[in-house]
């Protein structure tokens, strides 16, 4: 049996310039962001010429999350992208405790909701709804966000640390 091949898929972003036209930054991202996992160099570049001085945790960037193909959140919407994955991160843990979790990015009303509904999970991001595997769902969410937090350490970066609850949260899914 081969590797597993992920439903979940996801890169993470930092911007590289500010943003005042999001029309162009869906049509040029490249001009706009840099993955951090792709150009690991530039990209911790980027987010520290673009935190203040001693408190790196504010960088806008984009996080791009597709489910089996299906595009659930990406370019243009852009935000502070720490607070972004941990925000993810408590979706996945209120829907493993409540079979609900939700909330909004920052700085928009744009809500992230997983819930719980017959034969599976509910993903909801902004206008897009999406039928997905909760099991698999949250595995994969936590598994890409750990990959986040642990490129942060990798290159000491110093926000707030946000990996030591996931495996907290990991060993909530064998029980659903």
């Amino acid at each position: 049996m081969g590797p597993r091949t992920p439903r979940l898929t996801s890169t993470t972003a930092i911007l590289t310039r500010l943003v005042e036209d999001p029309d162009d930054l869906a049509a040029h991202p490249d001009r706009y962001v840099v993955d951090l996992f792709a150009d690991e160099d530039r990209a911790e570049k980027a987010w520290l010429r673009a935190g203040t001085p001693r408190h790196f945790g504010y960088n806008d960037g984009v996080i791009t999350l597709t489910w089996d193909g299906v595009p659930l959140l990406g370019i243009p919407v852009w935000d502070d992208i720490v607070v972004l994955w941990i925000y993810l991160v408590n979706v996945v843990e209120d829907y493993l405790v409540t079979g609900r979790g939700e909330c909004s990015f920052p700085d928009r009303p744009t809500p992230i909701i997983l819930e719980r509904i017959r034969g599976g999970a509910l993903i909801t991001i902004g206008e897009t709804k999406l039928r997905v595997d909760p099991l698999v769902f949250c595995r994969e969410l936590l598994d890409a966000a750990e990959r986040f937090w642990h490129w942060v350490d990798r290159h000491e970066v110093p926000v707030n640390p946000g990996d030591q609850r996931i495996d907290r949260i990991r060993a909530l899914i064998p029980r659903y």
